[in-house]
């Protein structure tokens, strides 16, 4: 009888924990199925070059840039109009995806002192910031941060390579809910 017991305990434990994976894997799969819906959506707004890398708590997460990179004159934070209207696309598809976080990065070219760039790349990122958060998007949900002129993405010898280094960068990553559901199994 307490063979038998255990027996039935082991065979319907054992019959919950492939119920439970396979609930865990049809998340898994709706959520990588949302994923790339977004990155679809994203990857259709002109001059926007999307991408998947890895975060920080090596997940998938997009990376967003704009053929107009986003780009800021010498010493300003102040948007271009083809890049409010690239925003305002972005935008709605962030809203269609509001489980995301959204981090920020702004950059400079090598112009001018270091406070200067990092005061700059940090009034670059929170422009962005604050055009999303005009245009839907909830505030906390957004991180930014100013990186100066520490990574840039061509030679700030040249005129046209400083151009390409006043930039945002734009990271879409699970919130922090996300993956507390995801290492529970309750993701939604």
């Amino acid at each position: 009888d307490i063979l038998e017991s255990k027996h039935v305990a082991a065979v319907k434990a054992e019959q919950q924990d492939r119920e439970m994976a396979a609930q865990l894997d049809t998340e898994l799969r709706v959520k990588r199925e949302n994923f790339e819906q977004q990155k679809k959506e994203l990857e259709a707004i002109e001059g926007a070059q999307v991408e998947t890398v890895t975060d920080a708590n090596d997940l998938q997460a997009i990376k967003v840039t704009f053929d107009n990179g986003i780009l800021f004159a010498t010493n300003s934070s102040q948007l271009s109009a083809s890049s409010r209207d690239a925003l305002t696309k972005f935008a709605t598809s962030l809203k269609n995806s509001p489980e995301t976080d959204i981090t920020i990065y702004g950059h400079t070219d090598n112009t001018g002192t270091r406070a200067v760039n990092e005061r700059i790349s940090k009034e670059r990122a929170d422009a962005v910031a604050n055009f999303l958060v005009g245009n839907g998007i909830a505030r906390n949900r957004i991180t930014t941060e100013g990186l100066a002129f520490d990574q840039p993405v061509a030679d700030n010898s040249t005129a046209e390579g400083r151009a390409k280094n006043r930039r945002v960068e734009v990271y879409i990553t699970a919130s922090a809910n996300m993956i507390k559901q995801a290492e529970e199994g309750t993701l939604k």
